[in-house]
């Protein structure tokens, strides 16, 4: 598998990064398309999965653009798979930044 960082990101295209998500990665994003938005632990319950698997799958695929936070519920984020539009858009912003790579808050 080739290796995933900003610059990868910014290069790929939607097809691209999904075939290329490991196992791991694959079922908790599948996870987050069938029952998001949700917190990561309310995912967990939903999907019957870990939430020591969902928790840091969902970091990385926020990295990768797949999932967004879209608001806090009792402190907890609460997240959303993007579509291949909202991916595409998100994809697009980093392009324009000055150095290609993701901004650091």
């Amino acid at each position: 598998m080739p290796k995933i960082n900003p610059a990868a990101v910014r290069d790929a295209n939607w097809v691209t990064i999904r075939a290329n998500l490991s196992a791991h990665l694959k079922a908790v994003y599948a996870a987050w398309v069938i029952h998001g938005p949700a917190t990561t632990r309310a995912l967990a319950i939903r999907a019957g999965i870990d939430i020591l698997n969902v928790r840091p799958r969902t970091t990385d695929l926020a990295q990768l653009g797949l999932v967004e936070c879209v608001g806090v519920d009792h402190g907890e984020g609460v997240y959303r798979a993007r579509s291949q539009a909202e991916w595409e858009a998100w994809a697009a912003s980093i392009r324009s930044l000055p150095s290609g790579q993701l901004a650091l808050i």
